[in-house]
């Protein structure tokens, strides 16, 4: 079977060329971004001055900021409170995460990996701050590491789950004061149509969304060719129809669909369970409303095993400890994840059946489909071979991983190369010989954390920078890159799946 772009094809060529201009045209995008930033924030200090030095009577001080945003408004052809916004955004990134900052101005990150940092890092407040002072750079550190090797989506909820960690304290609050903001309200649209919006608990909404997805795949199904009705439309008909009168309903009647039930998957770290324990993120009863936390020594051999720390909803991030034990509690079963005491990453699930213990195993060590930059969750992908059962690939779980069916089809059809590692790493290959390194997840981001994001693109397998200069910088960052694994390691075995040889075993 032919597959795109052939080998040695002036088709791959010409490819080859629009990609690695586009490459270029990003990096000097992204240092144009950072010196946007830096101009906003130097924006800001100017009407911190301008306010410190006007009376504070009557909001004539307040005055400069809104002077400034209107400037820059004008400057940039956007609304003032948007200028407002994105002056906040830079003077934060500029002076508490300069690292980050950095890494945008050498185009190793986006400016989505900014904003994601930038949010997610307001959890670490200054009462955090005040009893742990290294919180915010030690977040920041973690979490700029793995933006370097993910995709802004990954990068925001990886950044929610280690900024909940550095700050859990008071994550139990955040979430009571966040559950406070949950409500229904309807946007008109055109042509007759509106938006009905609500704001609801993590775990609930993902119900909710699964289920409708779920039930409207049986509908699709029934469907004949000349009526069926797209995935989303289903979606929104199933909705008002389970709304208004209980239970869905199409032309031909009522639909049977109540055995369909809602799927999340939570993973939740043993101690979250049991409150009493005096977890930090679980106060104990006559703590004050900041949260205070049990003595450290109780919690200190524990914590260094990964035992500890928010529960993580596949999908979306951490939550709160109430709502994974009701979660715990409404399961027919549970999977116990044996982890790594240092690393966290996962080495098994204890279910029985071996193909339904495979299935499980890949379930928590993968988390989503393992292209770089998907978010699928395992339950909504495949399980595939990396060397495919039909050319002798084993059914191990050191030979499959979570894909889902887009890439699935991408992996066996479009020329794309995989090779799976030791610990589930995945490289991936493109048509134009481009290489990805694609960690797995691990428990709670603790693998991505113990070792500073995925391991580094060697020598070979990286673009070659368009000048002297930029080689030589870019060669010295991957020197001073820490990484796990080496190429020189004899002990590795690697099973891989592409469309060339099979590389042998270091």
């Amino acid at each position: 079977m032919s597959i795109p772009f052939p080998a040695d094809s002036e088709q791959l060529r010409l490819l080859s060329e629009v990609v690695r201009e586009l490459e270029e045209v990003e990096g000097r995008l992204r240092a144009l971004d950072a010196r946007k930033a830096e101009l906003l924030a130097e924006a800001g200090r100017l009407a911190r001055a301008e306010q410190e030095r006007l009376p504070g009577i009557g909001g004539v001080a307040e005055m400069a900021h809104r002077t400034v945003a209107a400037e820059v408004g004008f400057a940039l052809g956007i609304a003032d409170r948007t200028a407002e916004r994105l002056i906040e955004h830079a003077a934060t990134l500029c002076s508490q995460y300069p690292a980050t900052h950095e890494a945008l101005a050498d185009g190793r990150i986006a400016p989505a990996h900014t904003s994601a940092i930038v949010e997610a890092g307001r959890a670490i407040d200054a009462e955090t701050l005040a009893v742990s002072p290294g919180a915010r750079g030690k977040y920041a550190a973690a979490v700029l590491a793995y933006a370097e090797q993910q995709t802004p989506n990954r990068t925001r909820r990886q950044a929610k789950v280690l900024a909940a960690r550095y700050a859990e304290r008071s994550f139990e609050q955040r979430c009571a004061r966040a559950r406070v903001e949950r409500r229904v309200w309807v946007s008109e649209l055109d042509d007759g149509l509106a938006e009905l919006h609500a704001v609801l608990s993590a775990p609930v909404a993902h119900a909710l969304f699964d289920r409708l997805t779920r039930q409207a795949r049986h509908v699709q199904a029934e469907e004949g060719a000349e009526e069926r009705r797209l995935l989303g439309q289903i979606r929104a008909d199933l909705l008002g129809d389970l709304l208004l009168n209980g239970a869905p309903a199409n032309e031909r009647g009522a639909i049977e669909l109540g055995a369909v039930k809602a799927r999340v998957q939570v993973t939740i770290p043993v101690l979250s369970l049991l409150p009493s324990l005096g977890h930090p993120a679980d106060p104990l009863p006559g703590d004050d409303a900041a949260g205070r936390a049990a003595p450290a020594s109780s919690n200190e051999p524990v914590a260094a095993a990964g035992l500890v720390g928010a529960a993580v909803l596949a999908g979306y991030g951490p939550i709160d400890g109430a709502s994974a034990r009701m979660l715990a509690g409404l399961a027919t079963g549970l999977d116990r994840i044996a982890c790594h005491p240092q690393t966290g990453a996962v080495l098994g699930v204890d279910r029985y059946r071996p193909s339904e213990e495979m299935r499980r195993f890949l379930s928590a060590r993968d988390q989503r489909c393992r292209f770089p930059g998907c978010n699928i969750v395992p339950h909504g992908a495949d399980q595939d071979h990396t060397i495919a059962a039909a050319r002798g690939g084993p059914t191990t779980v050191a030979n499959l991983s979570v894909l889902c069916r887009r890439h699935h089809m991408m992996k066996h059809h479009a020329g794309i190369g995989m090779v799976q590692r030791p610990g589930g790493e995945i490289e991936w290959t493109s048509r134009l010989g481009r290489r990805r390194r694609e960690r797995a997840p691990g428990l709670l981001g603790r693998a991505e954390e113990a070792t500073h994001g995925a391991a580094p693109v060697s020598a070979e397998d990286a673009p070659v920078p368009a000048s002297a200069e930029e080689h030589r910088r870019s060669m010295a960052r991957r020197t001073m890159q820490p990484g796990p694994h080496s190429r020189s390691d004899p002990a590795e075995r690697v099973h891989r799946s592409d469309p060339g040889e099979p590389r042998r075993a270091a």
